[in-house]
């Protein structure tokens, strides 16, 4: 790994110390896939400006690709009365289907009228991207799953013509502030791509060794995973469920006290408690096994674009009206074990849409964590 990291470094090195001059005839010709079914080629994009860039959809480190493209929703956003075209190009198209590139395009709000997502044949790809682009893309030998393929974070900027005019870090903010006013028209792309040799330098160095962290964590996470015990791996879809049966109960025990059934009411809102406190115990034995196998006790959550704060949102309003019904739902059942019905009735008002809130959200925690394509 450690060679890895430097032979990156150097050859990024190396790349940055060459005098970029790209063909002045504009890049090659090609014919590529848009998400939504189109074939795009060069002529399609002349004629206006266009930001190309390089990502694939499996990409596990976070600040890669999503950051790559997280820069183009910001041009997408701050450049709204702008002629410009944003190009995002998967470099792992044996696996990036239009159908996976436009799930992919949905998590950024890609507008589809001025923002596209190609995939196509891997061999025109890489040819366009090595000597039309004069960027890195190979295929990383070693397989670690979401660093499949080693490729350039730049932010390619090419002009109505289709000849490229310069180049721009997607992880420097710098950077791409420079690029938006270039693309404003408010600086020369000439003046703008030049960036100091020692930053360069230092950026260069800074890419290598995060990347080399975020490899190492993807080897150490699969050395942990491959050692926690298939029980443990099954516990997070029988707590959905779990969840689901809760969910289900509470309906069906609502539906009964409406209809006049008391009995039935009480036994299906015992069942309710019962399958939600199994699921406290699944919950629990989970993620002190998680911790005990891998270090880690929660699973991360890698999606991005919108999807993120809905997520983390839906997360923290669950645990939080989690702990209020590990509190009141015992209180509720025992007041109307005791026979305190009216005491009892007061306090289901308002334990029931809780407690049934957290039954469906941990339903759909479950499928966002674990199911979510990122």
């Amino acid at each position: 790994m450690i060679a890895f990291a430097l032979c990156l470094a150097s050859r990024l090195a190396l790349a940055d110390d060459q005098k970029f001059v790209w063909d002045p005839n504009g890049v090659e010709d090609f014919s590529l896939t848009e998400c939504h079914g189109q074939t795009v080629t060069k002529a399609d994009l002349l004629g206006k400006p266009w930001v190309a860039c390089f990502i694939f959809t499996r990409c596990a480190g976070a600040d890669f690709c999503p950051r790559v493209s997280e820069q183009m929703r910001l041009l997408q956003d701050r450049l709204k009365g702008v002629d410009v075209r944003l190009v995002t190009i998967t470099v792992d198209p044996d696996r990036d289907s239009p159908e996976d590139l436009l799930r992919y395009s949905k998590q950024f709000n890609a507008d589809p009228d001025k923002w596209w997502f190609l995939t196509g044949d891997k061999q025109t790809i890489y040819h366009l991207i090595r000597h039309s682009f004069l960027m890195i893309v190979e295929e990383d030998p070693d397989r670690i799953p979401g660093f499949e393929v080693t490729h350039s974070l730049e932010l390619m900027y090419v002009d109505d013509k289709g000849v490229v005019r310069g180049r721009y870090n997607a992880r420097d903010d710098v950077a791409t502030a420079k690029l938006r006013r270039v693309l404003r028209g408010k600086t020369d792309p000439a003046d703008a791509a030049i960036i100091a040799e020692g930053e360069r330098q230092a950026e260069v160095q800074r890419r290598a060794e995060a990347e080399a962290a975020d490899r190492a964590r993807a080897e150490a996470t699969l050395e942990a995973q491959a050692q926690v015990p298939e029980w443990v791996q099954r516990l997070p879809a029988a707590n959905a469920t779990l969840n689901g049966l809760a969910t289900v109960l509470l309906i069906v025990g609502y539906a009964f006290i409406k209809a006049g059934k008391p009995v039935q009411h009480k036994w299906t809102m015992l069942t309710a408690f019962a399958a939600s406190t199994v699921f406290l115990a699944c919950y629990l034995t989970c993620h002190f096994a998680l911790y005990h196998y891998t270090g880690d006790g929660s699973r991360k959550f890698l999606g991005t674009g919108p999807i993120r704060p809905a997520y983390f949102t839906i997360l923290f309003t669950h645990i939080a009206l989690a702990i209020v019904v590990a509190v009141m739902a015992p209180t509720v059942l025992y007041r109307a074990l005791r026979s305190q019905i009216e005491r009892h009735k007061r306090l289901a008002r308002v334990t029931y849409p809780i407690w049934l809130y957290v039954s469906v959200t941990g339903v759909i925690i479950y499928f966002i964590l674990y199911h979510w394509p990122v």
